[in-house]
């Protein structure tokens, strides 16, 4: 800014000067213009130095704010994928553990399905085996019935045979009766039943 002020008055001086004419005010205005364009230079060099400098420091600010963010955008980032990390860990172990407990609910179902199989077969064994016994039973009743047919028809027939045995008793009885009469008969009687 000085340094447009200082050539906006060299300009100035040197337009006097030429309305003047004169040598001495011309070979003033032309030093004071050159004197001030070597000042603005000098000016201009320093304000020039003085931004690039703020210039320059905006940037390393820029630079360093940058780094910082991005150092805490990494550090953000590191502790997001420690627990993204620990998260899939802890899933990977609860993820095994299920399997493990899917795995022993596998194997139990297994053993239920085996323990059942046997089971059936044990019903089908025992199911035969009343069935069997059913039939032994059935054709032990069907004996008893037989039999119990038989002691009639055997109770029927002794009772017959005592009665034959009653009635031959009774013949037995009544011959050696006839046969103790005959004794007493004389000899001659004899004879004639003879």
């Amino acid at each position: 800014m000085a340094a447009v002020a200082l050539l906006a008055t060299a300009t100035l001086v040197a337009a006097v000067a030429l309305l003047s004419g004169t040598v001495p005010a011309l070979a003033g205005a032309t030093i004071l213009s050159i004197m001030a364009g070597i000042v603005a230079v000098a000016l201009m060099s320093a304000e020039i130095l003085v931004m690039r400098r703020l210039w320059a420091f905006d940037r390393a600010s820029l630079a360093d704010t940058f780094r910082n963010d991005t150092r805490e955008r990494h550090a953000a980032h590191m502790a997001f994928v420690d627990d993204v990390s620990r998260r899939f860990l802890d899933n990977a172990q609860v993820i095994a553990l299920r399997d493990a407990e899917v795995s022993a609910l596998q194997d139990a179902v297994l053993t239920a399905e085996i323990d059942t199989a046997l089971a059936k077969e044990r019903l089908s064994a025992e199911k035969a085996r009343i069935a069997a016994l059913r039939a032994d039973h059935d054709a032990a009743m069907s004996d008893l019935e037989s039999a119990r047919d038989d002691l009639r028809l055997a109770k029927d027939a002794l009772a017959s045979s005592e009665a034959a045995g009653v009635a031959a008793r009774a013949e037995i009885v009544a011959w050696e009766e006839a046969v103790s009469v005959a004794e007493t008969i004389p000899s001659y009687g004899r004879r004639r039943l003879a």
